[in-house]
């Protein structure tokens, strides 16, 4: 289980996010990031369910629940805000959507689910500590 934050906590490291993109102090290892981009390009389209979150971001547009299985079609790196984007398509909607992968849990079956969820966690505790602050 991916973990979430409530309003008032994504709030506060938006805010240090941007404080630190003015500071130049990186969140994550861009060495490490960009590995594990190239790893996830290699084996897409990669399966994943939606977070709570995204869910109630597109629940304008779309019935998605937590347990419907969606793909990463792309991976690409949103910088020190967004860390590493995916383009998600969701059942035959031919419209990819771009979600921070720290949104997405990964299928367990998946060869790279662990190491996406050390970065996952590694990411969000990251973001967490620094709103803290």
């Amino acid at each position: 289980m991916s973990p979430e934050f409530g309003a008032d906590a994504i709030r506060k490291i938006e805010i240090h996010v941007k404080i630190l993109d003015k500071q130049k102090i990186m969140i994550d290892d861009i060495k490490k990031v960009t590995e594990l981009i190239e790893r996830m390009k290699s084996v897409l389209p990669i399966p994943a369910y939606p977070t709570k979150r995204v869910c109630f971001s597109l629940k304008n547009n779309h019935k998605l629940k937590p347990k419907h299985l969606i793909k990463i079609a792309d991976v690409m790196y949103m910088g020190n805000e967004g860390g590493i984007g995916c383009a998600i398509s969701i059942e035959n909607d031919e419209e990819l959507m771009i979600v921070s992968l720290t949104h997405l849990r990964i299928k367990e079956t998946h060869p790279l689910s662990k190491e996406i969820k050390k970065y996952q966690i590694k990411r969000i505790r990251s973001l967490a500590s620094m709103a803290g602050k």
